[in-house]
């Protein structure tokens, strides 16, 4: 989103969204390829937990989920992959989660940690996570607290910019920055550093800081997958130009990509407010996917009757109203966005084979063929 479409937001309103048009069934099984036979149960729907606040201070670990005991997660009927059952990634994950705010070297401000409360000696995955254009750390609570619950620190970091722009290239750095100091022990103060295997280190990012984690995995080796939201290349902002601060990335580097590649997608960010959209076609998800060399695996989820800022899970004023939003309710879509996430990381962090079914197998082609995800032939949701 450029600076100048954020100033008009100050003006615009938008209208009420439609109903919610997709639905998850209760039973996959019977509908989908022979793949997935053998899936009895889709991703359940779980209420939302509650969004913790940010402080702008360091202070002492908040209890994100409260009991010490939780119940097993739901266990989905597995494909023909072997490596044992494979879970709902959709549901709560095993493990309650602590939240730390605090500073990253490498990142500007407080960054925003998860990390989940785990046996001693044990070590989970990192997941770093820079947010989109005039967003903040703490508005992708509930996605990263989910990941978290299912075994994985994941640190939400800031960097530098304004209103008036932002050098992309010190989004990338910051994500680099903060896997450098979490693999260094550099992280002062931060209670679960003993849990952090940063060698099995993921990029993760919204809009900009989609662009910026793809970014990263392509200049730090250290990362082992990214997972980038709606990512958006180029500069696409009204007068916008391709420079050293806002270099394109597909197609000239992505034939360097090397690791697996998550790339979410949503239908209506293609859709203008003011007359520009938030995630221009020529400049979205799909450019990332064409340009990647063959033989690196891409997954790709385009979440139908999605909008650009649905991935943002808390309140955040007007840059949220500068993008055309998805139908309401969301549930359905935003636990898929949970369930293949995790699958995903599950997948290529932990070599969980059975999450292979998230990333391109039986669930993942359930999901298309309830309306979740989108096909990539059949006609898109109309802007409204």
């Amino acid at each position: 989103m450029s600076p100048r479409r954020f100033a008009l937001l100050v003006t615009a309103t938008l209208t009420a969204c439609a109903p919610e048009l997709v639905r998850i069934p209760t039973d996959l099984g019977g509908g989908a390829a022979d793949a997935a036979a053998d899936v009895v149960t889709p991703l359940d729907v779980v209420s939302s937990p509650d969004v913790v606040s940010s402080p702008d201070v360091v202070s002492a670990p908040d209890v994100v989920s409260a009991p010490d005991v939780v119940s097993a997660p739901d266990v989905v009927s597995a494909p023909d992959a072997g490596g044992g059952p494979l879970m709902n990634y959709g549901a709560n994950g095993p493990f309650s989660v602590e939240v730390w705010n605090g500073a990253v070297p490498g990142t500007e401000g407080n960054a925003r940690v998860f990390y989940p409360r785990t046996a001693a000696g044990t070590r989970v995955p990192l997941v770093v996570f820079a947010h989109g254009f005039q967003l903040n750390v703490g508005n992708f609570d509930v996605l990263l607290r989910h990941v978290a619950a299912w075994g994985y620190v994941v640190a939400s970091v800031d960097y530098p910019g304004t209103i008036l722009g932002t050098d992309h290239r010190e989004v990338a750095a910051a994500i680099r920055n903060a896997r450098g100091a979490f693999a260094m022990g550099r992280v002062s103060g931060f209670p679960g550093a003993g849990a952090v295997d940063a060698g099995r280190a993921v990029a993760m990012g919204h809009s900009l800081g989609g662009k910026a984690a793809i970014m990263a995995v392509l200049e730090d080796s250290g990362f082992m997958a990214g997972v980038a939201l709606d990512p958006v290349d180029d500069n696409p902002s009204p007068g916008g130009r391709v420079d050293d601060a806002h270099p394109s990335v597909a197609p000239e580097r992505m034939g360097g990509l090397r690791v697996p590649l998550a790339l979410f997608g949503a239908s209506q960010s293609r859709c203008g407010i003011l007359g520009q959209s938030c995630a221009p076609e020529a400049s979205n998800w799909q450019t990332f996917a064409r340009a990647a060399p063959m033989g690196v695996t891409v997954a790709t989820y385009p979440l139908l009757n999605y909008g650009h800022n649905d991935f943002v899970d808390t309140a955040c004023g007007l840059p949220c109203l500068a993008c055309a939003r998805g139908a309401d309710p969301r549930t359905t879509r935003d636990l898929a966005l949970r369930g293949l996430t995790v699958g995903f990381l599950e997948r290529y962090t932990k070599n969980v084979l059975v999450a292979q079914a998230y990333v391109d197998g039986a669930l993942r082609a359930a999901l298309v063929a309830n309306g979740t995800l989108w096909d990539g032939a059949s006609p898109l949701p109309a802007c409204r």
